[in-house]
């Protein structure tokens, strides 16, 4: 049983200024924000009841044995100042800018003070007057921005501070030897770290915009960089020098995207009846690691099912697969013979490749077996009226991307998970007489060789192209329902998820999005419930 509450309060405070005077127009904002949340929560548990009558169900009636409670509080505040100016000539040249400055409770006093400028413009080019004679161009505008945004997300209250608990399984002791009534402890909860701040996005973007043919087509291109300083993460601790205490968020280094956005959409009709609209989306996208703290190289993701599977290295992108590059598979004792040394290599067993070509097969020939991140994602939505009828859809796309399909753990290697294995495990892979396969041996130990470490036999191209949303309708004359006193009729058949095409072999490309600190890895396919065929039949009815 548990009980809780929060309060949040939000005091702003602005002064504007505007004025045109001429071809000038001016506006100015000034203000100041402060934001509080505070929360507490309490819980208590008893278990064994005699009777399983809802009715008799309180802490004060179970048994006292097996009993705890728990109860945590939780507190931050944010303290804003900001301002804003615009400035306007002719509608042809505009310019503004922001700086706000940012303290959070969240990081020590020594550095809990962030400043965020940023500064945009705009020029409007279809307004100059050797532009006006041109008739095709509706509107043509080339602008820019830059700017710098704080974030604080994920960073506890208490993450500045190292703290210290009492609990009976870690931090009490029997030390009058009596077992009866040990002495209360404490334990390293919480690991401080003072010197965390804020994570900064840098971002500039340079972008042309236009409307073309009487505003029946709009264009937007723009390139954008996005540069992430001080990267917010769960900083590494080990169990030795911490005693397991909760991690803080540290700020572990920079990273960068570049890309080029692009859009267009066009509206046009064939006749009086036949609508449509056409719109198309592309982003482009390269990242890659700049700099980490501490004058590290790299650091490794997660470990899931006891393996490493990423790293995060100076010059690579974020999330990177890394382990060792499967080349084939053994043929025979002549093939293990002659490759280089590999533990537990078999006929029928993977091949790894030596890569720094020393003659044997470790850990140094490790390298980088895939990106998670796609080179590019695009989007078109699609819709058309015909009289009453109505059609739209639309589809999604990710084009470049690999994935880290761990389900082969439980559908490929029996030795792993005895409960089932893939049709294609069981009908192509390797035996003596069958040396084309493109599953290794099936046995029951596993090894170096086969699912013991991480290899590119679990990567696959994670492309896709799925229709997110089809729907057709029907909206019945207003002529034919007014003298049943409906205004507005209208009925529909929905589709979601209704196709989906792509090379992946797993059960859904579209993998959950992460965040950077997933505990499961970024685009690391575990089974997830894939994105389900949905049908739906509504109505709409307006009185």
């Amino acid at each position: 049983e548990g009980a809780g509450y929060n309060s949040s309060w939000t005091w702003t405070n602005t002064l504007s200024y505007t004025n045109a005077f001429g071809k000038h127009s001016v506006r100015g904002v000034i203000g100041t924000e402060a934001i509080n949340n505070y929360g507490r929560n309490l819980s208590g548990t008893r278990g064994s009841y005699f009777s399983l009558n809802p009715d008799y169900w309180a802490l004060n009636t179970g048994s006292p044995t097996g009993q705890s409670n728990a109860g945590s509080p939780y507190q931050s505040s944010l303290w804003s100042q900001f301002a804003r100016a615009e400035y306007g000539y002719s509608d042809k040249y505009l310019i503004n800018a922001t700086l706000r400055r940012d303290a959070s409770s969240v990081f020590a006093p020594e550095v809990r003070t962030g400043y965020f400028p940023s500064v945009s413009a705009a020029w409007r080019i279809s307004q100059e007057n050797f532009f006006r004679n041109v008739s095709f161009v509706n509107d043509l505008k080339l602008r820019y921005s830059w700017g710098k945004l704080g974030s604080a997300t994920n960073v506890s209250g208490t993450n500045p501070y190292t703290l210290y608990s009492q609990y009976a399984g870690r931090s009490y002791y029997d030390i009058a030897g009596t077992s009866t009534n040990p002495a209360g402890g404490f334990y390293n909860s919480n690991i401080g770290n003072p010197n965390t701040t804020w994570e900064g996005d840098i971002i500039t973007n340079i972008g042309l915009d236009a409307t073309l043919l009487q505003n029946k087509l709009d264009i937007s291109i723009e390139w954008y960089k996005k540069k992430v300083s001080g990267l917010l993460f769960d900083q590494k601790t080990d169990v030795v020098n911490y005693g397991g205490g909760t991690p803080p968020k540290q700020n572990i280094g920079d990273m960068q995207n570049t890309g080029i956005d692009f859009t267009a959409a066009y509206h046009g009709s064939v006749g009086k009846d036949f609508k449509f609209d056409v719109s198309g989306t592309l982003t482009s996208y390269k990242n890659k690691i700049l700099a980490l703290a501490e004058n590290q190289q790299y650091f490794d993701g997660p470990t899931v099912r006891n393996v490493v599977i990423q790293r995060n290295e100076i010059g690579h992108p974020v999330w990177a697969f890394y382990g060792y590059k499967v080349i084939g598979l053994f043929q025979d004792a002549q093939d293990v013979a002659k490759s280089p040394a590999q533990t537990d290599a078999a006929p029928g067993l993977l091949k790894f490749q030596d890569v720094n070509g020393d003659g044997k097969i470790d850990a140094s020939d490790r390298t980088y077996i895939g990106d998670p991140n796609p080179d590019f994602t695009y989007g078109l939505n699609i819709s058309f009226s015909y009289k009453n009828f109505d059609f739209s859809t639309f589809f999604f796309g990710s084009h470049g991307n690999d994935i880290f399909n761990q389900t082969k753990y439980f559908t490929d290697f029996p030795d792993f998970f005895k409960g089932a294995i893939s049709r294609e495990a069981a009908t192509n892979s390797w035996t003596p007489t069958n040396l084309n396969a493109t599953v290794p041996k099936l046995q029951t130990a596993g090894g170096q060789s086969s699912d013991g470490v991480t290899s590119s036999y679990f990567v696959s191209k994670g492309s896709y192209l799925r229709n997110k949303q089809m729907q057709i309708g029907y909206t019945f004359p207003a002529g034919k329902i007014s003298k049943f006193g409906i205004e507005r009729l209208r009925i529909y058949v929905q589709a979601a998820n209704l196709f989906t095409i792509t090379k992946y072999k797993g059960l859904d490309p579209e993998i959950p999005s992460s965040n950077i600190n997933n505990t499961q890895g970024y685009s690391v396919d575990q089974g997830n419930y894939p994105h389900t065929r949905s049908f739906l039949i509504g109505v709409n009815v307006n009185f």
